[in-house]
């Protein structure tokens, strides 16, 4: 049953002068419908090759920008028919290279010898996706972005899987994209994955990240509100509880208002990427956006300022469940709290009334967990203890 969810953006300028902003607006892909949406005027609006939909606004100090969708998700069996074959325009789109996913000589040599003598995209997609879990470490946040210093470094976070994955699979003829979002999860839980296409069949999703972490750091998301897969089920499938900002990297800024004047490099901080230092709100990669996540901007405050919160450089969004879903998180969070600070109280003042309710809030924490399909083995088995503790201390 495909799940409904809200996602709601704001972005507040906080510099001393005016500010270009590019908003994506959610895509629609095999995985997800927009059924609302409710956004400020933009200026102007463009749409490219891969389907993004970029909304531009210039925005004065202490302004805002504002936005909020209603999505349908789609799981496994729900997702929406895509196109079975591509354009020559949109095949040449999925299989270039870019600066941030940059197919060099190391990664068409490591392509080809991976794939080896297979010819089946849709397996030399698989081995790939192998190569990439063995040979390749998830360490947030990296210490830079783009193909080539993941290669170096073989230590990245999604963004850096999703990169290398997309220039592998495009070094060997498979068109790959990048779609850049966020989990179902409240605030600012910034997720990036791929998809490929396969002939007749259409768009793949493929999550690396996601497959490495359940593989070899699970215990990430082991408290997570979201019905984590298998490892290789990540090849093929998503959890169901994500949505994608905007598809592919590099976006061209259309309606660019300013220029990139000439600016004082250290007095801001800057990060590498695509292999070149990197000054957020004052850079292009080679001329291009880097990533919509789910905004970019450009400011022109005279006297230097360094972005230094979340909000001021990606915005302030957050991705919720609704309905029932919405209803059994806070039921689990609401159990899992209260009965810590029961725990808490009964350290304090010893009173047996708390230590006896401690462990139905934990069961009502592992049945709302079970009912929400996460991690339901153990939460089974977790349920079933705390009961019978529940049980035996309240006759006790």
């Amino acid at each position: 049953m495909a799940e409904k969810v809200n996602y709601q953006f704001k972005y507040k300028n906080t510099t001393e002068g005016p500010v270009d902003l590019w908003l994506a607006h959610p895509p629609e892909t095999p995985q997800q419908k927009v059924l609302s949406e409710q956004k400020d005027s933009a200026m102007n609006e463009s749409t490219d090759v891969p389907g993004n939909y970029i909304s531009y606004y210039q925005v004065s100090p202490g302004e805002t920008v504002e936005a909020f969708y209603e999505l349908s998700l789609f799981g496994k069996d729900e997702r929406v028919p895509g196109p079975e074959t591509l354009s020559e325009e949109e095949r040449a789109y999925y299989l270039r290279s870019t600066p941030m996913v940059c197919i060099n000589e190391t990664v068409k040599k490591t392509a080809i010898q991976v794939v080896g003598e297979e010819v089946c995209p849709k397996e030399q997609a698989r081995l790939l996706f192998m190569h990439m879990l063995e040979n390749y470490t998830y360490k947030y946040p990296p210490q830079a972005r783009g193909v080539t210093h993941f290669l170096e470094d073989k230590k990245g976070d999604c963004g850096e899987y999703s990169f290398l994955y997309a220039a592998l699979c495009r070094a060997v003829g498979i068109p790959c994209r990048t779609l850049v979002g966020s989990f179902v999860m409240g605030k600012h839980h910034a997720h990036v994955w791929n998809e490929v296409f396969i002939e007749e069949k259409g768009w793949l999703p493929v999550d690396v990240s996601m497959a490495y972490i359940m593989k070899k750091q699970w215990w990430r998301f082991f408290l997570a509100p979201i019905k984590t897969l298998s490892w290789k089920r990540y090849f093929g499938e998503t959890e169901n509880q994500r949505i994608a900002f905007s598809i592919d990297t590099e976006h061209t800024p259309v309606f660019f208002s300013g220029d990139q004047a000439e600016i004082i490099r250290s007095h801001y901080e800057s990060f590498d990427i695509a292999g070149e230092p990197f000054i957020w709100g004052k850079d292009f990669v080679k001329g291009n956006i880097p990533y919509l996540q789910p905004m970019y901007l450009h400011y022109y405050a005279e006297e230097p300022y360094t972005l230094s919160k979340i909000d001021e450089v990606l915005g302030l969004w957050s991705v919720n469940e609704t309905g029932k879903r919405r209803l059994s998180h806070h039921l689990k969070n609401i159990s899992l709290y209260t009965a810590l600070l029961f725990i808490l109280l009964y350290f304090i003042t010893s009173w047996e009334g708390f230590n006896t309710l401690f462990p139905f809030l934990i069961f009502l924490y592992c049945f709302s967990c079970i009912m929400r399909r996460e991690r339901p083995v153990f939460f089974s088995i977790a349920a079933l203890y705390f009961g019978f503790l529940f049980i035996m201390t309240s006759i006790g």
